[in-house]
């Protein structure tokens, strides 16, 4: 069905960033980080709020996500509601998943995107909260739910040896 409130150009950046999101989604379900990653541009700026990231480049980016695919068996991500203008879409989202452990998540968030004129996304804003998180699921992903500013304690299972990893070191330390 087709909303005869909204233009043709409209139209066509809204399918191409629910493309991108559609990508994604796809991308969790098959648990497969590369196809999540290259929705983006090599130089992406990745804000995630909840766990204080700052990401800049795609590498950075998959550096962070693979610590959550490392410890999952199962990872979705459904986009729940969407709004959108010109090189700009925020995507209400939720997470579940299953962790090696058995325990099982259900988080939703959002995402705020700024996308090239080719499609991929080069900035994201990432929101949630932690205390969607479950307790016993955030701690067999090696958060600490009561200092959430504390990061990943679990980076450097990723073995990646990132700046992140050892910024995670020195703030346990």
């Amino acid at each position: 069905m087709s909303d005869t409130s909204v233009a043709g150009p409209e139209l066509a950046y809204r399918a191409t960033q629910n493309a991108v999101v559609r990508r994604l989604c796809d991308g969790y379900a098959r648990h497969d980080l590369d196809a999540v990653v290259s929705v983006y541009t090599e130089d992406v700026h990745y804000e995630e709020k909840t766990l204080r990231w700052d990401l800049h480049s795609r590498d950075e980016v998959r550096d962070q996500l693979g610590v959550w695919f490392a410890a999952t068996s199962e990872l979705t991500m459904s986009s729940l509601d969407s709004i959108h203008a010109a090189g700009r879409a925020g995507v209400l989202w939720r997470y579940t998943g299953t962790l090696h452990s058995g325990h099982r998540f259900d988080c939703p968030g959002m995402s705020q995107y700024t996308f090239t004129s080719d499609g991929q996304i080069s900035h994201e804003i990432v929101m949630w909260n932690l205390a969607d998180l479950p307790e016993r699921a955030a701690k067999d992903m090696g958060l600490n739910p009561a200092t959430p500013y504390s990061l990943f304690a679990a980076w450097a299972a990723n073995g990646r040896g990132t700046a992140a990893a050892r910024l995670a070191d020195d703030v346990r330390a």
